[in-house]
């Protein structure tokens, strides 16, 4: 009897867990799909709301439409600030940044096609078509004689779009910029075609279902204290675009695109005529040994220096006072 029980036995056991796994199973799909169903709701009214935050608007020539926002402090000096990968509003992203360096520009900040405010891209996100599209941009407002700053990702559109229009750029500043060699690195992280592969996976399970946006409104506090300047509704409209945020199908291309955009720059250097600033984060200077090599390697002007400061990636968050210190100091020189 004892012998013929115990296998029943064992079968309720093995069917009472199947069910209680199968119900938490069950749990998180509703979960998921409940945060899911949520994201688009508040998606469209943070949407909504964010609509005219700031800026202006350039219809470049097909047809789409790129944000910008002209700060006019009054002086001789414009500089144009260039975004990381994905920024979800540049024009609160820099807004602290672009307050301390007030008595030494003027700026633009754009949102490059796939950004913020901007519309979407019809054409591939190639080096090319994003320095034409950003040179039509400041032809059509009169300021393509400019000094180019640059964060992450943007560094290397800055040195395709130097070497695309070299009498035009007066100068470039690098916060912790890429340089097209970083995909030679002996670093799995740093290859291309991993980080595109992360991030289809990460569109679905992070974004698409409404994950991202629970950790952004956890975090927000932390984001807004990065920022202090930003204030009152500016504050609430920040917010709006961060929660919003996720991986579209322009940043899906530009990612896509990676590879090949640091292949076509790869043997790229800055112009002579064009003084850089490189100031870079010492954490990953820190992971990877060659970082400050790679981009003392790409710079010709004399006047050019290559800075490595305390801080993390995003430098104008972390390191501010550091940052425009260093700037104010090589705009000062």
């Amino acid at each position: 009897m004892n012998s013929e029980s115990t296998p029943k036995k064992k079968h309720i056991v093995l069917r009472t867990i199947l069910k209680i796994l199968g119900i938490i199973l069950l749990i998180i799909l509703l979960l998921v799909a409940v945060l899911a169903i949520r994201h688009r709701i508040c998606s469209k009214k943070d949407r909504a709301f964010a609509a005219n935050a700031y800026g202006e608007y350039y219809t470049t020539a097909d047809g789409v439409k790129m944000n910008y926002t002209i700060i006019d402090n009054g002086l001789e000096d414009t500089a144009v600030i260039l975004p990381g990968y994905g920024c979800p509003t540049v024009r609160y992203e820099f807004d602290s940044f672009i307050t301390e360096l007030r008595d030494q520009y003027n700026f633009v900040l754009v949102e490059p096609l796939g950004y913020g405010l901007s519309d979407g891209a019809v054409t591939e996100r190639s080096v090319k078509n994003y320095c034409e599209e950003l040179h039509s941009l400041l032809d059509f407002i009169d300021r393509s004689k400019c000094t180019l700053i640059a964060h992450s990702i943007g560094g290397l559109y800055a040195l395709n779009y130097a070497n695309m229009y070299p009498d035009e750029v007066q100068g470039f500043i690098g916060i912790d910029a890429s340089v097209p060699r970083q995909g030679d690195m002996d670093n799995a992280t740093s290859k291309p075609e991993n980080v595109y592969k992360l991030y289809k996976i990460m569109r679905p399970l992070l974004y698409d279902s409404g994950i991202n946006r629970v950790l952004c409104e956890l975090s927000f506090e932390q984001t807004a204290a990065q920022v202090p300047t930003l204030k009152g509704e500016d504050l609430q409209k920040a917010k709006a675009l961060y929660c919003m945020a996720g991986i579209n199908d322009t940043l899906m291309d530009e990612m896509r695109m990676l590879g090949t955009n640091f292949k076509t720059c790869h043997d790229m250097k800055f112009p002579e005529s064009v003084p850089v600033l490189y100031v870079l984060a010492k954490s990953n200077c820190d992971m990877m040994p060659e970082w400050e090599g790679l981009h003392k390697e790409i710079v010709t002007n004399p006047e050019s220096k290559v800075v490595v400061i305390e801080g993390e990636h995003y430098l104008h968050f972390t390191s501010l006072q550091k940052l425009v210190s260093e700037i104010t100091a090589w705009h000062n020189r």
